[in-house]
Parts: C-alpha cells; sequence; structure tokens
C-alpha cells in the first residue's frame, strides 16, 4: 500500500473513532434523561415497579412486531439485553 493510502486510512480510521465517541456520549446523555423521566413517571404511580413491569412488557412487545425480530439476528438480542438492563436498574429503589 502507498504512504498516501496508508495516510488516507489512517485518518478514516480516527475520523470513524471520534464519531463512535460522539454517539456514544449522546446515547449516555439520551440514556441518562431516560432514566429520570421513566423512575419519575414511576414515582407517581402507586405500584412503580408493577409499572415499570408494564412498561418493560409494552416495549419487548412492539420489538416483536418488526421483521428482524422474528429472526435470531444479534441486533435483537442486543435490544433485548439492554432493555433488561435498563429496566433492572430503573427498579432499583423501589420497594417490592
Amino acid at each position: 500500500m502507498a504512504d498516501q493510502e496508508m495516510e488516507a486510512l489512517w485518518q478514516t480510521l480516527k475520523d470513524v473513532g471520534e464519531v463512535v465517541g460522539q454517539c456514544q456520549a449522546r446515547n449516555r446523555m439520551s440514556s441518562y434523561i431516560l432514566m429520570e423521566i421513566v423512575r419519575d413517571l414511576a414515582r407517581t404511580q402507586q405500584s412503580p415497579r408493577k409499572y415499570l413491569a408494564d412498561m418493560f412488557e409494552r416495549i419487548s412487545a412492539r420489538a416483536d412486531q418488526g421483521e428482524i425480530e422474528k429472526e435470531a439476528h444479534p441486533v435483537n438480542a442486543e435490544f433485548r439485553a439492554a432493555v433488561s438492563q435498563f429496566f433492572a436498574t430503573a427498579g432499583k429503589g423501589f420497594d417490592r
């Protein structure tokens, strides 16, 4: 590979790394905001844990409606793990 090609490849990799970092930062920010909103909503309910469990079920059911969800696809598995983790974290601190 020529020096110019290597330099272009290296620059592309650096640019991709920066974009991934920006996406991760925005994702983290959105997750924190969403967690606060969900927990605030749950606190207004008579049974916060039931509210969170019901919301988890609704979101999981919605996820089952897409074409990709009918397959054993890595994106589907990652989505389900993320949803489970989100609601497990959201439920911490609420009495059973």
